[in-house]
């Protein structure tokens, strides 16, 4: 008798699977780093005693999704640079996030463009993601995070409630 081999298999890198894997995580990352979404607080700045502020900006909302801008800023001769500058949008109904538009630096793991001006959707998808997601967990082991308002209730209430024991 043949043994059958009963743990799942991961999805190999750079896959679509794996890539839907990536928007699942930066989705719970995400919502660790902002657990309130709920229209109050469209511009928003965590602090840390060592580290650049992180910045965000809600620049949409539609009923099941949310944008926003995400980006460190760094003092300059000539104003303030923005690193990494992300535009990623939430979906809530799916809990998955992705990064929709990228500017780094060119010692950044992904290029600077739109997914549609990459080499190819896939790999510009994974590569981009695949950033977000390190940089999500860097920003919440620096201590980064944004505050939920005193009653903790916003837009999420009835996701938060649905889903109680």
């Amino acid at each position: 008798m043949q043994a059958t081999n009963t743990t799942p298999e991961l999805p190999v890198q750079g896959s679509f699977a794996a890539l839907m894997e990536l928007y699942e995580n930066n989705y719970i990352y995400l919502r660790r780093l902002v657990p309130q979404l709920d229209g109050r607080r469209d511009a928003q700045v965590s602090s840390v005693d060592r580290g650049p502020d992180l910045h965000l900006e809600v620049i949409e909302r539609c009923p099941y999704t949310t944008s926003l801008l995400l980006t460190h800023r760094f003092p300059r001769h000539r104003g303030e640079e923005a690193l990494p500058d992300l535009k990623v949008r939430i979906y809530h109904d799916a809990r998955v996030a992705e990064v929709l538009m990228a500017s780094a630096s060119p010692s950044a793991s992904i290029p600077p463009a739109e997914p549609q001006h990459a080499g190819g959707t896939l790999a510009w998808r994974w590569a981009a993601n695949r950033f977000l997601n390190r940089w999500l967990l860097y920003c919440l082991g620096e201590g980064h995070g944004f505050p939920v308002d005193e009653d903790g209730w916003g837009q999420d209430r009835p996701l938060a409630r649905r889903w109680a024991v």
